[in-house]
């Protein structure tokens, strides 16, 4: 992973152990969002920033926060932007190369969906990791993978309408065709050694299976 390397935990369910801890291991900076501090201190997954309207957190876990020297609190009120929102525009200006982010998982399916359509205000360096997938904004320079396994599932949906789709390595490849939100890009499956994303003008999300 790259050098800064900024993990985000949302206050959802988190995907299972051998899916979060690499990610902590290898994380440069670790960013609790608002409630998601308790399920960290339960984890013993230490915080390194917790950012947010602190409206999910108890007065005491707040005050147990502040008194950690090695905790930074940012308050961050207003309910124009979520807090994973705050959390990854406050990443990007530390200078964040590369952002994980787990724990959209759960509860309400709205906020699962506002969580997902987050990576469409975030860099393309940005990954959500579920529990069945991963979920990532594809760059304007397109998708190469040479080391998914063969016959892993995946899909592609537009937000928007893309132009110019081009997939190669898959059982269902496209040329120079356009996507619409729906389901024309459900579970396509990679068939080759090389999976290869291309496109000229929109955005694609790609939800890549375990």
């Amino acid at each position: 992973m790259a050098e800064k390397t900024y993990l985000i935990v949302a206050n959802g369910l988190w995907p299972k152990a051998s899916i979060w801890k690499p990610l902590a291991q290898a994380a440069s900076h670790v960013i609790a969002c608002d409630g998601a501090a308790l399920q960290c201190r339960e984890q013993s997954l230490s915080m390194d920033t917790v950012i947010g309207d602190m409206d999910s957190l108890s007065e005491e876990i707040r005050e147990e926060i502040l008194q950690q020297d090695s905790v930074k609190y940012i308050l961050q009120d207003g309910q124009g932007e979520n807090d994973l929102v705050k959390a990854i525009e406050w990443s990007v200006a530390q200078g964040a190369e590369q952002i994980e982010i787990i724990g959209i998982e759960g509860g309400d399916l709205a906020h699962q969906f506002a969580a997902i359509l987050t990576l469409c205000q975030a860099p393309s360096s940005t990954r959500i990791h579920t529990t069945d997938c991963t979920v990532q904004l594809l760059e304007k320079s397109g998708y190469e993978n040479s080391s998914i396994e063969m016959n892993t599932s995946f899909s592609l949906f537009a937000i928007g309408t893309v132009e110019g789709v081009t997939i190669t390595g898959a059982k269902w490849n496209l040329n120079n065709e356009i996507l619409r939100p729906g389901t024309h890009g459900l579970h396509n499956q990679v068939e080759d050694e090389n999976l290869k994303i291309e496109y000229s003008s929109g955005q694609l999300l790609l939800f890549l299976d375990r």
